[in-house]
């Protein structure tokens, strides 16, 4: 219990998980980075570390930074000069301290409430993905025109408004709508595992209450099978199902689930579905002469597709609780706050074998002056037991 109680004590100090975690979580995000060939150049898809560097200042505040610092120069900068290894650090810290002061300054209460609330949305797209990627980019393109670009970015030779650049933006878009949930949800598990129940609890109320386990049963057996049809390897009996046609089939099924199952479960599974999908890009992208367009379209649907997705969950969840809101509050007389009749009537048409009575015993009050209260309140509990 001591044990227990020290850790819940100082968990949020500097010298603690805000120390440990970013090198042990920087080595998945950098992981889950997805990069292709473009033009003999590499360029990602899909960019996860700058994503958890602003989940754990979003976090942790101020006490994240000598962890992240650490876990930078552990993982990104790594074997780096001296100069290079500085660049990474401000590439990274520049923007992730920005936009977390712009967001505690323009989100003064529920900062750091979990994701999902609607009236934080356009606070969170604006600090928590538009931002930092707009910055994070301009400093590589600075870092490549002083000739100190790092080797950890990967994105030697990109030039302004190229189609590189135009993909490396949209990358780190994707990287934060979708990868700050995650990662927020992860650090949020690892400092306190109670909160796994918690969500599940969640989850659970946001999912619709007609739902059957046969709807929940064809929306997994239709996602599993269109991505089997996205990620089988392309041979010369490919059919159109094999190309990036099948990824715009999937995005009706994941509006399906965002509506029906709630932003809590859907992004939990959206997001590694991105991933898987990102990362084996080559199955359903073949090299062709206009690949490279190709390759910027698919790059804007995965990060419209999130946006999309996110959004309607958010609305649909929203409009469940309103709707449960107000048939609760119908269910309620407005003067008493007590429950109405037409609360009493639906009781008993839940309960048609019930029987609804009003008994009136006048001496009922001159037996209880007599012999005391509990002559009444037996009286009463032997009519209730009959």
């Amino acid at each position: 219990m001591n044990l227990l109680k020290y850790y819940q004590q100082y968990r949020d100090k500097w010298w603690a998980l805000p120390l440990v975690l970013p090198a042990l979580l920087l080595p998945v995000a950098r992981w889950a980075n997805t990069y292709t060939m473009l033009n003999g150049h590499m360029v990602f898809l899909y960019y996860l570390p700058l994503a958890l560097v602003l989940s754990l200042m979003m976090f942790f505040g101020w006490a994240a930074i000598p962890g992240i610092i650490i876990g930078l120069l552990l993982t990104l900068a790594h074997g780096m000069m001296l100069e290079q290894s500085i660049g990474v650090l401000f590439h990274f810290l520049i923007p992730c301290v920005l936009c977390w002061g712009g967001y505690r300054i323009f989100v003064p209460q529920r900062q750091q409430v979990s994701h999902g609330n609607v009236r934080l949305m356009p606070h969170r797209l604006f600090w928590q993905m538009l931002l930092p990627s707009v910055i994070f980019l301009i400093l590589s393109q600075i870092a490549e025109y002083l000739g100190l670009h790092p080797r950890t970015t990967e994105m030697t030779g990109v030039t302004p408004f190229s189609l590189r650049s135009l993909i490396t933006f949209q990358a780190l878009m994707v990287g934060c709508l979708t990868g700050m949930p995650l990662c927020y949800f992860v650090l949020r598990v690892i400092r306190n595992p109670f909160h796994l129940r918690g969500f599940i609890s969640q989850v659970r109320l946001q999912i619709d209450p007609k739902i059957k386990k046969i709807e929940i049963i064809c929306w997994a057996t239709v996602l599993i099978l269109l991505l089997w049809l996205l990620l089988m390897p392309l041979n010369d009996s490919s059919t159109i199902f094999s190309t990036n046609y099948t990824l715009s089939l999937l995005m009706p099924v994941m509006l399906w689930g965002a509506m029906r199952f709630g932003y809590r479960f859907i992004s939990l599974i959206w997001t590694p579905v991105l991933i898987a999908v990102i990362h084996f890009h080559y199955r359903y992208l073949p090299i062709y002469p206009s690949y490279n367009t190709q390759l910027a379209i698919t790059s804007s649907s995965y990060l419209v597709f999130s946006f999309i997705v996110a959004y309607t969950a958010m609305l649909a969840t929203q409009q469940r609780l309103i709707y449960a809101r107000v048939r609760q509050m119908a269910f309620l007389d407005p003067v008493v706050h007590m429950p109405n009749l037409r609360a009493l009537s639906r009781a008993l048409n839940g309960t048609s074998w019930s029987t609804l009575c009003f008994l009136r015993i006048p001496e009922l009050e001159l037996l209880g002056r007599h012999y005391g209260y509990f002559c009444e309140s037996s009286i009463s509990k032997c009519w209730r037991t009959t």
